[in-house]
């Protein structure tokens, strides 16, 4: 299994549950380009493809049987790139964390704006706070800071045995990535614009039966946007990375068998001029409970 840096892994030693894969209700899916969820699924068999693309967005996903990903193919809740405005992920349904927005660029003087907090309908963290975007670098002369990245996404909190299965504990597990903050700027004769940051990621939630992922399962955080326009004397940092978000797999196959599952923060955007390259997002949690070892 690939995982960020510092996952949560956990093994269980307990039985399985009664129907903690689901009934298999709706039946087979194979996914045709983006496949977004509308409510809670219960598949029988669930396909990935390459080029497919399913975005549980918010709700649980069962798989009685076999999930399948090919090669190119994605299970996700990654944040929003800087590139489209770095749009928060909207808290959602029963799992409830969004991702917090990536900071608006800027084309005049001044450090960049502050990435959003994941709010909306999400649980406090351990902390009791929802975690917000980085701060914008600060321009200052002839130097200028790129944008922080996303602050962390709360580990998820599994205080008793049995509690993976439901998905949350309380209401004290989950919240989204912060959204990085946008990079700072100097305008003297020309006309940079900075980058915007990227969006924090969500929330994925997928117990299958048999998990056979050649693609990726994820919950990575948006990039930040490189600055643009042209900087002679001036310049503009690039945008902050969004933060990564929590993936919760529960499945019997044995976690080195369950190919690539992340939840890493996204990439800084470059700066032009005397701009500096965003940080990257903070890395998010990823929690495997495998009965197969």
């Amino acid at each position: 299994m690939t995982t960020q840096a510092k996952p949560t892994s956990t093994r269980s030693t307990a039985t399985t549950v009664t129907g903690m894969y689901g009934n298999g209700g709706d039946g087979v899916l194979s996914v045709v380009g983006t496949y977004t969820a509308t409510t809670e699924r219960q598949w029988q068999t669930l396909t990935i493809p390459s080029g497919g693309v399913y975005k549980p967005a918010g709700y649980r996903t069962y798989v009685r049987g076999t999930c399948t990903i090919d090669a190119g193919g994605s299970y996700n809740d990654d944040g929003n790139s800087g590139a489209s405005g770095g749009a928060a992920l909207t808290a959602r349904q029963w799992l409830g964390g969004g991702g917090g927005a990536g900071g608006a660029s800027r084309n005049t003087t001044g450090a960049g704006n502050l990435g959003g907090g994941s709010g909306g309908n999400s649980s406090p963290n351990d902390t009791g706070a929802a975690p917000t975007g980085g701060q914008g670098g600060q321009g200052s002369g002839a130097y200028l800071g790129g944008a922080g990245g996303g602050a962390a996404a709360p580990s998820p909190v599994v205080r008793a045995a049995g509690h993976w299965q439901q998905g949350r504990y309380g209401a004290t597990a989950f919240n989204g990535g912060g959204g990085g903050g946008s990079g700072g700027c100097i305008v003297n004769t020309d006309s940079p614009v900075s980058g915007r940051g990227g969006g924090g990621a969500g929330i994925v939630w997928l117990a299958a039966a048999t998990v056979a992922n050649s693609g990726t399962i994820s919950s990575n955080g948006g990039n930040g946007e490189n600055a643009s326009g042209t900087a002679t004397l001036g310049g503009a940092g690039g945008g902050g990375g969004g933060a990564g978000g929590i993936v919760w797999l529960i499945t019997n196959t044995p976690s080195a068998s369950c190919g690539t599952v992340t939840a890493n923060g996204g990439t800084g955007g470059t700066g032009i001029g005397s701009g500096t390259t965003g940080s990257t997002g903070t890395a998010g949690t990823v929690c495997l409970v495998s009965f197969g070892g």
